[in-house]
């Protein structure tokens, strides 16, 4: 049995009802965490915690405990949590982590799922292990391995039945052209085939970080903005959807970053399309690529005019398409973690 130290900034419970946070993994977290215990091992929880009642498999330490590897969730300097200003710890924390554990010799795995890692930062602890969920990863001084976002594709809903939107589930991060390409510039066209495009996350949210609310309205005049909601509530709007469009930003679309998104449209039942964009464009089958506004508008109106069992045999198509170019399976992420110690 091992001990794993987990350092994760979000929420680790299969009902998560906080809404306000950036924490894009939610669904697989939990996944890792019970299969690991399965395995025999103990996952200790090295970050605050913020789930409201401790997930039943995690042991929850402020210390630095014994432990044989620690599985990092990288996190970066932002206004939240570097500064005079700062008001969030994880930061902070991770750095204690990685000094502690990094010089005693535990081998510790950081994970980059938002390509944030600078060289500086591999200066500092050299012989961590850093992986990321790109087909491509790329390197700075230590060599990466991949190493993708995982599920059990166990589905969560059936295909609903009669879908009258065209959905997208995801902050407002570096994704402007994309977004105009594939959601705003096809909202209009779908808007006279009685095809509403709504978009759920942060984008009317006020920060330093993006254009105001208002701005970004009246830019995009045929698409509903709503807001940010819980992981339950999100994954209820994504399989109310006809299909959603897998839009990214440039670094990842060059990369091959395969997001969470890509397993729960699976998850939910809703058939998703893939920028042309993006390194792997047929990772859900050549068809369901895309490459024009006329191509969203044309493959949505395709998709609403089927039954949902039809929508639910794409999703299965689309699963298969995924699982060929790459083992998205939880297991695969345990064995990663268990092939590091010793």
């Amino acid at each position: 049995m091992l001990n794993i130290g987990l350092s994760y900034w979000g929420f680790c419970e299969p009902q998560c009802t906080v809404a306000n946070t950036p924490d894009g993994h939610r669904y697989g977290r939990p996944v890792l965490v019970d299969a690991l215990t399965e395995r025999g091992h103990s996952v200790v929880a090295l970050q605050e915690q913020r789930e409201d009642v401790p997930y039943e498999n995690l042991t929850y330490r402020a210390d630095l405990p014994d432990l044989d590897i620690v599985f990092l969730e990288w996190r970066w300097p932002t206004y939240k949590n570097s500064g005079h200003d700062k008001f969030e710890p994880d930061l902070d924390r991770q750095t204690e982590i990685l000094d502690y554990y990094h010089d005693l010799g535990v081998p510790v795995i950081a994970w980059d799922t938002d390509l944030k890692m600078t060289p500086d930062d591999e200066k500092r602890w050299p012989n961590m292990i850093i992986a990321d969920p790109t087909f491509e990863p790329e390197n700075f001084i230590i060599s990466r391995e991949r190493l993708p976002f995982w599920s059990d594709f166990k589905p969560l809903m059936d295909a609903s039945p009669t879908p009258v939107e065209l959905g997208y589930i995801g902050n407002n991060y570096e994704r402007d052209d994309m977004f105009m390409k594939y959601y705003s510039e096809p909202a209009s066209l779908l808007r006279t085939e009685g095809v509403q495009t709504k978009v759920h996350g942060n984008w009317l949210q006020r920060s330093p970080e993006r254009a105001s609310p208002e701005t970004l309205i009246a830019k995009h005049p045929w698409v509903s903005f709503g807001p940010r909601v819980s992981f339950n509530e999100s994954m209820e709007l994504l399989n109310s959807f006809i299909c959603t469009v897998h839009i990214t930003k440039p670094r990842y679309a060059k990369q091959g970053f395969a997001s969470p998104r890509y397993l729960e449209n699976i998850i939910m039942n809703t058939p998703a399309l893939v920028p042309a964009e993006f390194l792997v464009p047929n990772l859900l089958g050549d068809y369901w690529t895309v490459d024009s506004p006329t191509d969203v508008y044309r493959k949505t109106l395709e998709l609403k005019n089927m039954s949902a069992y039809a929508r639910e045999t794409i999703v299965l198509e689309q699963k298969a398409s995924l699982l060929h170019y790459h083992d998205f399976s939880v297991s695969a992420v345990c064995n990663f973690i268990e092939s590091k110690v010793g």
